[in-house]
């Protein structure tokens, strides 16, 4: 059996302690070590195929020095980039990323919940699904570090949570649109009890009431699983009651309704304004630049890894952190035809 290489081994081959090379391969070298020898011993390590031994670690720290992430679904890009900085800052502190996928299942969910635990992760980063606020419950009663990103659950108390605002989100797409001149947006969301989503629809209704003053805002709700056979119907019958703008509260939703825009060649703005929540690469080969909701990912992502490792480590008073989003406006918005001067 070949012999597993040591940091005692680099340290030989480079005449440095283990000390030394300790300190680089944990990222604790900052003022104590040059980059070019920090450098040299990271490239040795690398050529004897070291490998940290995070078992030994953890049976001398009592910890895995690994997190556990739940997200809703990785094909939304929402959820890819999440992750994505997520690993980025939990690499910061020296610790691992293993996650799953739960496609809004909260059977699902609460397999990964169990599958997390028997890997004995110090803590867990989730997005939970609804119906599952017994599952919070359980890991707030067992005192597991855990951290809820982007959805909310006002009837769980004591949890600590990192998200934005999506009531205020809403309005702020309202105030955009009023100014530009449009006075009969729509929007086109999921038809679901999560908490989050209504926020956001409660949000645009209120607006629409207070800025434009219409008495019944028009919101259509459509059921996810039949998001791609019903939207080209209901985005249709949009533009016959005389909206001027649709806000899609999804980038999935967007998509699928810049779609339908296409295949009716539907001008933008002219003929009908929008606004999406969430940015999108794809948004680039529309024929239009797309406004959008930018939530500040990078930011969802190292809070919540820096909120979690405080609870890991001992800190257990919990606490919300709600961040800000903005509006990047393009022409998909531009001031509407008749407010134009």
């Amino acid at each position: 059996m070949r012999k597993r290489t040591s940091l005692k081994d680099i340290a030989n081959e480079l005449n440095v302690s283990t000390a030394v090379v300790s300190y680089v391969l944990n990222n604790k070298y900052e003022g104590r070590i040059s980059e070019i020898k920090a450098a040299k011993i990271k490239e040795m390590a690398k050529t004897l195929n070291y490998f940290p031994n995070q078992i030994a670690k953890s049976l001398r720290k009592d910890q895995t020095l690994t997190i556990g992430l739940i997200i809703a679904d990785i094909s939304n890009l929402f959820y890819s980039n999440i992750v994505r900085y997520i690993e980025d800052e939990s690499k910061k502190h020296n610790y691992n990323v293993i996650f799953g996928s739960m496609d809004e299942n909260a059977d699902k969910f609460r397999e990964l919940v169990q599958v997390m635990l028997s890997r004995q992760v110090d803590g867990v980063i989730l997005a939970a699904p609804k119906g599952t606020e017994d599952t919070l419950v359980y890991l707030r009663d067992q005192d597991i570090p855990f951290v809820l990103i982007d959805r909310y659950f006002p009837q769980v108390a004591d949890i600590s949570t990192v998200g934005i605002n999506n009531y205020q989100a809403s309005q702020t797409v309202v105030e955009h649109i009023a100014t530009n001149g449009y006075k009969n947006p729509a929007m086109v969301t999921l038809h679901t009890d999560l908490f989050h989503m209504q926020e956001r629809t409660a949000g645009f209704k209120n607006a629409a009431r207070a800025l434009l003053g219409i008495k019944e805002p028009e919101v259509v709700e459509i059921k996810e699983d039949v998001l791609s056979t019903e939207i080209e119907g209901r985005m249709l019958g949009l533009l016959k009651k005389g909206v001027d703008l649709v806000y899609f509260s999804t980038n999935k939703i967007a998509m699928e309704g810049l779609a339908v825009m296409v295949k009716h060649n539907i001008n933008v703005p002219d003929e009908l304004g929008v606004v999406c929540f969430d940015e999108a690469d794809a948004y680039k080969i529309f024929n239009t630049s797309i406004t959008f909701v930018k939530q500040p990912l990078q930011q969802i992502g190292s809070e919540s890894v820096r909120m979690l490792i405080s609870l890991i480590n001992c800190n257990r008073s919990t606490r919300s952190i709600v961040l800000d989003t903005q509006i990047i406006a393009h022409h998909s918005s531009a001031a509407h035809k008749n407010d134009r001067k």
